[in-house]
């Protein structure tokens, strides 16, 4: 449990630090707003994926 929660909190710092960088990196506004949505489609679909495996695990 303490691993997937770690796993957890790597994958929101990256988010993190991926959309500083494209805010960095574009000063467009429309773009920074389709890139957090992808990244956060991304991470809800790890998560997911994650949540099955463990369910898988725990049978």
């Amino acid at each position: 449990m303490d691993h997937m929660v770690s796993t957890l909190a790597c994958a929101a710092v990256g988010m993190a630090l991926g959309g500083a960088a494209v805010y960095v990196a574009t000063q467009d506004h429309r773009q920074i707003r389709r890139t957090v949505r992808k990244a956060a489609r991304g991470a809800e679909k790890a998560l997911i994926d994650l949540d099955r495996m463990v369910e898988q695990y725990t049978r």
